[in-house]
């Protein structure tokens, strides 16, 4: 299972960089992307979860729905952001994520209290880690960071980090293959239909609700999100917490710089502070284990 956790969360952190990278170029609004990539989201995970036995816990369908309506805001700032800026703005509630997450899980988590309290330089060095990724996330270029893409990522911080704990709470790791198809359709199926309810009062409605280089990009999104969740959702529930997948996810930017490179793309970011951020995820994964 350790192993597992990990290469799953290193996979997210590889389409997370993909993800907005192609939602940058793609250039469409991201309300209108969001919505129907949960849609196409929702109608492939179908056929799977009727095949699941359903949970009778009701408090997985409300985690399942409360994190489908967070995806609404989260990926409508996170698009805008990469369309005005660029894919690093978009991840800045990465680092910030990850600390409340991590702050939350241990006052929750007796398991993880005892884990940490009886190892002090572990849990001192885990600290390390967190200051230090996201110092130097923000110092990949700092122009791209201001009190106002800060501001406009705080939303995130607190709807994401809440969908993370409330996942990691109810799927159970033993039934995980059953429960998390049943779990992602869910959360497709009630952020699509949340925005679908929040049309009329949606972002840019001179916009049209449908062309073709929008549903090319809604397609190429839900399959590039559909992977990231599965990915992403699977190193949460089996990691020994949920913060330390998205510490790993801050490795994101680190791919972007490295395919900004390879592909011959100008890219003033510092390859200083990327190689800082992968020396410090590898030290936080051997402390995680």
């Amino acid at each position: 299972m350790g192993a597992l956790w990990v290469l799953a969360a290193l996979g997210s952190s590889i389409m997370t960089a993909q993800n907005v990278e192609m939602n940058r170029r793609a250039g469409q609004e991201g309300f209108r992307l969001n919505m129907w990539r949960m849609m196409l989201s929702a109608i492939f995970w179908l056929p799977l979860a009727l095949l699941q036995n359903w949970p009778g816990e009701p408090m997985f369908y409300i985690a399942a729905i409360f994190g489908g309506a967070a995806m609404i805001v989260g990926f409508t700032i996170t698009q805008d952001l990469a369309q005005k800026h660029n894919g690093r703005v978009a991840v800045l509630h990465m680092p910030l994520k990850a600390m409340a997450v991590f702050a939350v899980w241990f006052v929750l988590s007796a398991h993880a209290r005892e884990h940490l309290m009886t190892q002090p330089l572990k849990i001192f060095g885990i600290a390390v880690c967190m200051v230090t990724m996201m110092v130097a996330l923000l110092s990949f270029r700092r122009h791209d960071v201001s009190w106002s893409s800060l501001k406009a990522v705080l939303p995130i911080v607190v709807l994401y980090g809440a969908g993370d704990i409330m996942a990691r709470l109810v799927v159970n790791r033993d039934l995980l293959s059953d429960q998390l198809v049943i779990y992602l359709f869910m959360v497709s199926l009630s952020s699509a239909s949340f925005s679908a309810m929040l049309l009329p009062w949606r972002p840019k409605r001179e916009l049209p609700l449908v062309t073709p280089s929008l549903m090319r990009a809604a397609g190429w999104a839900a399959f590039g999100s559909t992977l990231n969740q599965v990915l992403f959702f699977t190193a949460l529930v089996l990691g020994p917490s949920p913060a330390y997948v998205s510490m790993l996810a801050l490795l994101a930017p680190v791919w972007l710089l490295a395919y900004h490179k390879l592909a011959g793309v100008k890219d003033d970011a510092s390859p200083l502070a990327g190689t800082v951020v992968v020396g410090v995820a590898i030290i936080l994964m051997v402390l995680a284990a």
